[in-house]
């Protein structure tokens, strides 16, 4: 039995299972951003009316809320799954580290907080917002942030490869990301804290995309010098324009809802808005790749060649569809497709910087 057990252990946790996992976290963080997108394009959004359960009576759909309570019940699952590979990410890592012992009582204690602020949530159901129920939700939240805290500094004092804190930031963001959701449901389907949500997902899945680039050995090839200065302007540029692109759509026709209500915003208005820093973006990244191409010569051999090809590929389909769907008034096809070229566009901004300014830690 003890054989057995060394063997499971050995192949969910051994240090081969890293690169699994790095890649599964950064997939995964990608598809809830479509699952997501399918929840709201559907008319999904309160498919399960109330949270954390579906309905005031039961933990899961029910057949009598058809297809729309399947694919919101279905989105909420697919948390648990991030959460898991999350946690074999965190537990691999941690193990090659050889820092478990000072970390797991921390880790232990975090999670405590966890299962206290899902104590405070059974009590809301239960009595509604009492001060008992105030006070222990304010205790987990800060069992959860003061355990983060030590996790965070133990992980920058003893792994020298810069893996532990983005693996558990990922775990945690994961959770933040699910009570999040529910405060989406809780306020009927807010279009500011919709918008909030993805952009919560596009900060996960720049830190997955960060634990696959520190992660997996990286031939390191020449940058050039306009390369490494744009890297960061690039970055921002495009974090704006995905912003932007979150305040269009709490502005269109898709609101996860039909009673839904919009943000009030002139949706014509702010799409030219989300338009300039796209295009400003597409430019730093035609100069980055010039730049880059000169240095290497016209290949897609170095690592950083084909970083820059990817994103510039990604942004300008991304610039096509963003027009194209402007000009067909937004059909829920392109915007679904749109909205995984977001996340595509995230994780390819975020591994630029990281090419662009020889990222380490």
């Amino acid at each position: 039995m003890k054989r057995f057990f060394t063997r499971v252990s050995s192949g969910l946790f051994g240090k081969a299972r890293l690169r699994l996992y790095v890649w599964l976290s950064l997939v995964t963080q990608v598809l809830i951003v479509v699952t997501g997108g399918l929840v709201r394009l559907t008319g999904s959004g309160l498919g399960c009316p109330t949270w954390p359960k579906c309905t005031d009576e039961s933990l899961v759909s029910t057949s009598e809320m058809g297809i729309h309570g399947i694919i919101e019940f279905g989105n909420r699952l697919l948390t648990f799954v991030l959460l898991i590979i999350a946690l074999l990410t965190f537990i691999v890592v941690v193990r090659a580290s050889e820092a478990l012992r000072v970390i797991l009582p921390r880790l232990i204690a975090f999670f405590a907080g966890v299962f206290v602020f899902i104590a405070g949530l059974i009590l809301n159901n239960v009595q509604g917002l009492t001060p008992l129920t105030l006070f222990v939700l304010g205790l987990s939240a800060l069992m959860m942030l003061g355990f983060a805290v030590v996790i965070l500094a133990i992980a920058k004092s003893r792994d020298p490869k810069g893996l532990i804190a983005p693996a558990f930031l990922l775990g945690a963001g994961i959770i933040l990301q699910a009570v999040i959701g529910g405060v989406t449901v809780l306020t009927g389907l807010n279009s500011w804290i919709v918008g909030l949500h993805f952009m919560v997902s596009m900060a996960l899945i720049a830190t997955a995309s960060l634990l696959v680039w520190r992660a997996l050995p990286k031939p390191a090839g020449p940058v050039s010098a306009v390369n490494s200065l744009l890297a960061w302007p690039t970055f921002l540029v495009g974090i704006v324009a995905i912003s932007f692109g979150v305040v269009v759509t709490g502005a269109g026709p898709h609101a996860g809802d039909a009673a839904t209500p919009r943000n009030g915003l002139d949706l014509e208005v702010w799409q030219h808005f989300h338009s300039y820093p796209g295009y400003l973006m597409l430019l730093l990244i035609s100069v980055q790749l010039v730049s880059q191409l000169r240095l290497t010569g016209a290949s897609a051999r170095p690592l950083e060649n084909r970083v820059l090809l990817l994103l510039f590929a990604t942004a300008s389909a991304q610039a096509v569809i963003g027009v194209v769907q402007s000009r067909l008034g937004v059909p829920e096809l392109l915007v679904g497709v749109h909205m995984l070229g977001a996340a595509c566009l995230a994780s390819l901004l975020s591994f630029q910087l990281f090419s662009g300014r020889s990222f380490t830690r």
